[in-house]
């Protein structure tokens, strides 16, 4: 080979050397740039529904966020307004986020500069909003603006998650959301209701009128306050009578309690029946007052 063949030669081998350093430059950046995309859940402009429901005791507004999970801002009786977001598959790990509004493509009104900063549980309810931030965030969408929540990748940090609010057909609910909380008790709540006491005549196991309206109302409220996971019914007895006789009438007291409160829908797997005839007086005397005190069912709600 001739020295100016070599010389072609020789440049023309390092042409493709220099393309594949190159290409060991820039796919690495390529494939970094891809890791790096935020992974987005909203619902689109044409799947976005907000859903209220209220009862007596409680407001509530719906969002579902596909793939992602179901948002909800709630008020019940007694309590102030929280937020909180149940999710499709458990959360692996907690992580920092925050939470801030974004003005969507057809909203001219520059979105609030203020960021929350909010913890992301473990868990099937990663994401809980108090009463100030529950409120912002509501504002937020009555506004036309999106609430954005952002936290890192459980799998990859790199990338930031998003699950966004959409405030597509969100007003009509909401005005019946705000007619549902200015109609809602401020009395009522957990603190009123967590140790009931429904009273019987001598000799007597059926529940009466005042028994039935008491027990409807602590009934409608259980429905509202998902929070309650556990409701102790204890009968009891006044002292008039056998030990025996009194354990049963106590008994059936507490099972005529928890199949009325089963019969309005409340989980007959959140109830426990205790009975304890006469054993456990509310005022230890014997008198017509202490007597008409003792016979009694109890019911403690538990959360």
């Amino acid at each position: 080979m001739m020295f100016s063949d070599y010389r072609q030669y020789t440049s023309l081998s390092i042409i493709p050397m220099r393309f594949l350093v190159l290409l060991v430059l820039v796919i690495p950046r390529c494939l970094n740039a891809a890791d790096l995309e935020d992974q987005l859940y909203m619902a689109g402009i044409h799947e976005s529904v907000w859903e209220f429901s209220g009862s007596d005791y409680s407001c509530e507004l719906k969002h579902e966020v596909p793939q992602f999970g179901v948002a909800r801002f709630r008020r019940i009786a007694g309590e102030n307004l929280h937020f909180f977001i149940t999710s499709f598959q458990p959360v692996p790990e907690p992580v920092d986020g925050v939470v801030r509004e974004l003005s969507p493509a057809w909203e001219h009104t520059p979105p609030d500069t203020l960021q929350l900063s909010v913890a992301i549980q473990t868990g099937m309810r990663p994401m809980a909003l108090k009463r100030k931030q529950a409120g912002w965030l509501l504002t937020s969408l009555t506004k036309g603006q999106i609430g954005s929540f952002s936290f890192p990748d459980w799998d990859d940090n790199r990338r930031q998650v998003r699950v966004q609010l959409s405030p597509v057909k969100f007003q009509k609910p909401y005005r019946e959301f705000k007619r549902c909380l200015r109609q809602l008790p401020n009395s009522g709540g957990f603190t009123e209701l967590k140790n009931s006491t429904v009273h019987f005549a001598l000799d007597v196991d059926a529940i009466d009128n005042r028994g039935e309206q008491q027990l409807a109302r602590l009934a409608a409220y259980v429905l509202a306050d998902e929070k309650i996971n556990r409701i102790i019914i204890e009968g009891h007895a006044d002292d008039q009578g056998s030990t025996r006789y009194n354990k049963r009438l106590s008994a059936r007291r507490a099972a005529n309690v928890y199949n009325y409160l089963s019969g309005k829908g409340v989980k007959e797997g959140m109830m426990i029946q205790q009975h304890y005839g006469e054993s456990r007086p509310k005022i230890a005397k014997r008198t017509a007052r202490a007597r008409a005190a003792n016979r009694r069912v109890e019911i403690n709600l538990q959360r």
